[in-house]
This record gives C-alpha cells, sequence and structure tokens, in this order.
C-alpha cells in the first residue's frame, strides 16, 4: 500500500503542499466514516481518563503534516528511489528517539549499525549531488528531514495511539494535519481549492487517501499498539523496493550503480540496528524471567 504513495504523488500536477492538504483532509474522513460504522466513538474513554491527550495528538498531527511537506517537496527534485529510501532511514532515527523518549537504549551494535546506514546516506547523497546537481542534493536533504518527522510520528504512535480506538486515533491526527497543511498553504499562497475543479486531480488525491493513508499509515498506527515503534518503522523498509520497481516500470526512473550501493549500505545498517535491538530486548526479557540470573536448567540440574 505505501509504495504507491511516491507514484500517485508524481502524478498529480499540484503543488506539493495541495496534495499533503488533500491526502491527509479525505484521509481522515476514510477513517472518520470507519469509526462511526463501527461505534468506535462510543468507546472513546471517558474525558477525566485521557486529559491533556489531545494536545499531543494535534502535535502528532503537526508532525506527520511536516513529514508529508518535507517528503513530497523532495519527490519534486530527486528520484523516487532516492527519495523513499531517505525518507525510509526512520529506524535509525526511531530507535535513538526511543533511547531518548521512551527508555529503549540501543546496543553496541545497534551504534554501529547506526554510523553505518549514515555512511550509506552520504555515498547516496553524494551520487545524486555528481549526477544531478544541488538540486536532486536538497531533495535528498529534505527526504532525511522527512524521515526524521516519521520517525517522531512513530514514536507519539507508540505512546498514544493505544489509548484511543484506532479510528478515532487516526481521525484526530489527519484533521489536525490537514489544518496544519492548509495554515502553511495559505501562508505560501497554494491555492487548496483548484483541484476541486479537475476530476483526475481528485481521483489521485482520493487513492492516496485509501491506499497509503487508510490502508498504509492506519496500520501502522494499529501496530503500534502492539509491538515497539523501531520494529514499525523497519517494517516500512519494503516500501523503497516497491516504489523503486513501480518507478522503473511507470516512470522510467532505473537507479544507478552507486545508488544501489547507498541502498545495500543503508539497508545492511538499519539491518545492524534491528538486530542490536532484538538481542537486547532477549537479554532484558530473559532477566525478567530469571531475576536470580540462572538458567532454567540450572535449577534441575544438567539437561
Amino acid at each position: 500500500m505505501v509504495s504507491s504513495a511516491s507514484i500517485l504523488i508524481r502524478f498529480s500536477q499540484s503543488d506539493a503542499l495541495v496534495k499533503v492538504f488533500w491526502r491527509t483532509l479525505l484521509g481522515g474522513i476514510i477513517m472518520l466514516s470507519a469509526g462511526l460504522a463501527r461505534g468506535d466513538h462510543k468507546r472513546t474513554p471517558r474525558r477525566q481518563d485521557v486529559r491533556g491527550l489531545w494536545k499531543w495528538l494535534l502535535l502528532v498531527g503537526i508532525v506527520l503534516s511536516l513529514h508529508f511537506s518535507t517528503w513530497f517537496i523532495s519527490l519534486e527534485l530527486t528520484t523516487v528511489a532516492a527519495s523513499v529510501v531517505l525518507v525510509n532511514n526512520s529506524p535509525i532515527f526511531t530507535a535513538l528517539l526511543s533511547t531518548a523518549v521512551l527508555r529503549e537504549s540501543l546496543t553496541h551494535k545497534s551504534w554501529v549499525g547506526v554510523l553505518v546506514a549514515v555512511g550509506g546516506t552520504v555515498v547516496l547523497a553524494w551520487n545524486d549531488l555528481l549526477e544531478s546537481g544541488l538540486g536532486a542534493l536538497t531533495g535528498d536533504l529534505l527526504a532525511i528531514v522527512s524521515g526524521v518527522f516519521l520517525s517522531l510520528y512513530f514514536v507519539g504512535g507508540r505512546k498514544y495511539a493505544a489509548m484511543l480506538p484506532l479510528t478515532v486515533y487516526t481521525t484526530t491526527v489527519y484533521f489536525s494535519a490537514a489544518a496544519a497543511t492548509l495554515v502553511l498553504c495559505l501562508v505560501l499562497g497554494a491555492d487548496v481549492f483548484v483541484p476541486v475543479f479537475i476530476p483526475y486531480e481528485m481521483m489521485i488525491f482520493l487513492a492516496l487517501a485509501i491506499f497509503p493513508t487508510a490502508l498504509g499509515h492506519s496500520v501502522n498506527n494499529y501496530l503500534l499498539t502492539l509491538v515497539p515503534a523501531y520494529i514499525v518503522s523497519s517494517a516500512v523498509l519494503g516500501e523503497p523496493i516497491g516504489a523503486s520497481l513501480l518507478a522503473a516500470v511507470i516512470l522510467g526512473e532505473i537507479p544507478s550503480l552507486m545508488t544501489f550501493v547507498g541502498f545495500a549500505v543503508i539497508l545492511f545498517g538499519i539491518s545492524l540496528v534491528l538486530v542490536g535491538t532484538r538481542a537486547r530486548n532477549t537479554r532484558k526479557q530473559s532477566s525478567l524471567d530469571n531475576p536470580d540470573g540462572t538458567k532454567p536448567n540450572d535449577l534441575r540440574g544438567n539437561a
């Protein structure tokens, strides 16, 4: 689902911020409709139980708006492959933020993975600078910034999504993102109403709302209530593969050899982060299961 986003964005001729506005607004309407049909609004906790939550959801929505805005602009400046790979550096940033915010510290192997992935990012960005000039490099940098915002979005979802029914959480966040983007459009002079009179554009926006948003981001938000944020952010690593294949077939964008090298280094670095994090969690669980430091077999003699 999420791999389709970059292609749909490229198909639209509207301003990048206008695309973000309609994607989030229509996504919010879809999730609101689903929530009303399911009666999720009736299962929302009492106000005193979630006091202070709503302002944080509004902030998560603003972060989502910034993630989409920087990424959509990035796609106008660099290739789909480079933009999607760099924005999906989010497991690195999510792991770092999890350490700071959620107190989920990294292992030495994970830190090595962070450095490796940063090296791959440098290779990719340097190659784009040599091949396509400063514009592509700017697009790469915007994609990296977008990845940081995506990480904040995942960490926020991990912290708050479980407090509300999924449709209530996503509706609030998507509408908040739409409102924040509308403010940006008004400040920067982007007309959000022009596409209303262009059926082709509205069809693209609706597709963006259904596939990568309702069936992509919303699923990720649900997963954030079940597993740590870094696992969910790593799940989107399939997006660069799908998006690159779609871009090659539909848009004729064939990544260069050095781009593939950058891909490989980044993904290897991210894999080190995840392997290291998994090892830490295994040791932590083992210590919880055996607080006295003994192994299960120690209590029964030799196995």
